[in-house]
Parts: C-alpha cells; sequence; structure tokens
C-alpha cells in the first residue's frame, strides 16, 4: 500500500547490524497529530499555536486528516504508539475506535482546562497490560524536589511557577505526563513507556522545560520499578538546546547553564527560588534512570527536522521554521535485568524539498504539522 507521506522516507539500519531472527523486537511510533483546537478556523483568525493558513482549508482539519493518519500507522505497523495533542472527543467516537480495529489497546491522559492530552497505544496480541501512571507536572514535581533534598516551601514554589508558565489559561492546560507498564507475552519481559509533551513556550523558559522533564525521569525511574524504559515525545526543544543536553548527559551542570545563560533570548536565567538560582537547585537531582537517543544511537545524529510549520515567518513572510523537536530515547538495560535493549533501525525523514512543495506541514500529504518518527529495538536476554 502506498502511502504518500511515507513514499519518501527511507528506513535507516544501525552500522553493521545483522538479523539472525532469534531475537524479539519492538517497535515504537511517536506522532504529534495537531488538535483542530490548535488550529483557529479560517485563514484570518490568529492563535497561540499559528495559523498553518498555507494549508488549504479543505486538508487543515481533522476529518480529512485522520484517514491519512490511520494509513501512516498501518503501513509502519508499529507495537506501541506515543500520540500528542489528542482532543477526548476525538478520542473517544474516532481514535479509539479506529484503532481498535487495527489491533491496538489504548490509555489516555487529558490535561484539565482544555480536555486535549496524550495517549499510548499499544498491540493486545503482543503486548498484556500491567499498570498505568498519569500525573500532571506541576502536582508531581515538588515531591521530586524534596527528595532530592530541597525544602518543601521552596519545592511548593517551583510546582506553582511551572503551572503557572506550561498553561495558557482558557486555552492550553498544563503538562501531563502518562506512563504504561507492558509485559512482552513472548518473553514475559515489562517495558515502561512513557510519553511526554513538554511546553513550548516559545523556547523562551529552557529551566522550565528542564523542571518537566527531570520530574518526569525520575517518575518514571519509580515507575518502572526495574523494567526496560522507553521516553518518547514532544519534547519541544532542538538538540542545540539545553533540555536536550540534560537528556543526553543525564545530568544539569554548568555546560547545561551555560547554554541557558548564553542566549538573552531565555527569560528564565535568572530565576530564583528560596534564593537559589534554578541551576544550583537542579543539580541536586541525581537521576537514577540515563536514556539514549534511538535516532542519534542508530545514525549518529537525530532528524534534521520532525516539525516545519509557519509560527515564524520573517517579515516578508518567506521563512518558515524546520525544527527537531520529537524524540524516541530508551534505556539500554544492564546485568543486574539481565535484559538489554538495541534500537537498530529508525525512519528518516523525507527530503526537504518533498514538503517545501507544499509550504510547510500540514499539507495535502503530510497530516500534522509534525512528521512521525519510528524505531525499531531488538530485546536481547544476557545468558546466564
Amino acid at each position: 500500500m502506498s502511502v504518500p507521506s511515507l513514499d519518501s522516507r527511507k528506513m535507516v539500519f544501525k552500522k553493521g547490524f545483522t538479523d539472525d531472527g532469534n531475537d524479539t523486537t519492538i517497535s515504537l511510533l511517536q506522532y504529534n497529530i495537531l488538535a483542530d483546537a490548535a488550529i483557529p478556523r479560517g485563514d484570518s483568525g490568529t492563535n497561540v499555536c499559528g495559523t498553518y493558513a498555507f494549508c488549504p482549508e479543505m486538508h487543515r482539519y481533522m476529518d480529512s486528516r485522520f484517514e491519512k493518519i490511520i494509513k501512516e500507522v498501518e503501513s509502519l505497523n508499529p507495537d506501541i504508539i506515543t500520540l500528542q495533542e489528542i482532543e477526548q472527543v476525538f478520542f473517544e467516537n474516532t481514535l479509539q475506535p479506529g484503532m481498535n480495529k487495527l489491533g491496538y489497546a489504548s490509555v489516555q491522559h487529558l490535561r484539565p482546562g482544555d480536555h486535549i492530552g496524550l495517549a499510548i497505544f499499544y498491540k493486545n496480541e503482543k503486548f498484556s497490560f500491567l499498570s498505568l501512571c498519569q500525573f500532571l507536572i506541576h502536582e508531581k514535581l515538588p515531591s521530586v524536589l524534596q527528595e532530592a533534598g530541597l525544602e518543601s516551601s521552596v519545592a511548593l514554589d517551583i510546582g506553582e511557577y511551572v503551572k503557572r508558565h506550561s498553561e495558557y489559561p482558557g486555552i492550553i492546560g498544563p503538562a501531563g505526563d502518562l506512563m504504561v507498564r507492558l509485559k512482552v507475552k513472548a518473553t514475559g519481559t515489562v517495558i515502561a513507556v512513557a510519553n511526554v509533551h513538554v511546553t513550548w513556550k516559545e523556547h523562551k523558559y529552557p529551566f522550565l522545560q528542564i523542571f518537566q522533564m527531570s520530574c518526569v525521569l525520575e517518575e518514571l525511574f519509580k515507575f518502572a520499578e526495574g523494567a526496560l524504559c522507553i521516553l518518547a515525545g514532544d519534547f519541544n526543544a532542538t538538540p542545540d538546546m539545553p533540555l536536550y543536553h540534560m537528556i543526553s548527559s543525564g545530568k544539569v551542570c554548568e555546560v547545561t547553564d551555560h547554554l541557558v545563560q548564553s542566549n538573552s533570548y531565555h527569560r528564565d536565567r535568572d530565576v530564583r527560588f528560596g534564593g537559589k538560582r534554578a541551576v544550583e537547585i537542579l543539580k541536586m537531582i541525581d537521576f537514577k534512570l540515563k536514556v539514549k537517543s534511538s535516532y542519534f544511537e542508530v545514525m549518529g545524529r537525530e532528524p534534521v527536522y520532525t516539525n516545519w510549520g509557519d509560527m515564524e515567518m520573517d517579515a516578508e513572510g518567506d521563512e518558515v521554521h524546520k525544527l527537531c523537536l520529537d524524540y524516541i530515547c530508551y534505556e539500554n538495560g544492564d546485568e543486574k535485568s539481565k535484559q538489554f535493549l538495541y534500537p537498530y533501525a529508525v525512519l528518516d525523514v523525507p527530503p526537504e524539498h518533498v514538503i517545501a512543495e507544499h509550504a510547510g506541514l500540514p499539507s495535502a500529504i503530510f497530516p500534522s504539522d509534525h512528521l512521525p518518527i519510528y524505531a525499531a529495538f531488538k530485546l536481547k536476554q544476557a545468558l546466564q
């Protein structure tokens, strides 16, 4: 089955990879599918998430985009899917029934206020459901910070700060997280999958993003209970930004702070809580979960872009932003668990000219302002 949005994309295999056919594989699709609520009706409308006026109205909304998304899922046939910008009514009436027909079960988390959130789908035939965890980040973060040694009053202040800056009252609710533990039926292996949509906020608040991700990483470690971990989502940060450095290095350090301080665009460079700078508080957290990027491990780089839109057009209107914002990260495993995850293939993004023909995303071919990204893993067990 030919799928126009995938026809120009190539599967890239890790150098030296050989398939002996003996290992269990797990594949994951990460996709921000663009909620209709983020798109104003009519070309003259304005919205905090952009107008998408370059996209013809007949291709702009979910009633025309959903069929294309389903075809992408059918073609890639992933075992697990992490989705962002899922509206409640759309999930209940359209998405969940459609995915059920393809053999997927699902869990969902909704933000309060706008009824938009996250969803994880997984194949019924491959996995058994074990447990679910969902929370609002600003509510869980204070306990994470207190466990790291921060006094309660300051931790609560940071929680309120994160809530205040992660929402647009009346438009976008505060950020949350969704996690699920699944058992691979063929091997009995348990995998914990986390789905997160980090606040965009025009990239002006890097410490806000790091606080959010710090909470997610610490909670995923606890929720996993020793299981292998996959963390996927729209991180709303490019590989040169502080959040990416924090994830890839597994810590908050002077380099992270330098990336924040060196950009005058950042509005939270000097934010303090209880007299302490944000970086000093974040350095208190000893991250127990270390994750790697599947794309970087396979290709030696992240995708050139996963998001392409019109939010940052110049005065002449002839520039669009092309940013890598979406990631699939994983924990290798260790000798204690005797189980390991190895990424062996990822789906590269389409050539620039293919998207440029339609001025950006979404378009008549591509059904969202984000591109779906895909990673395949080998599940290996250590010899006893």
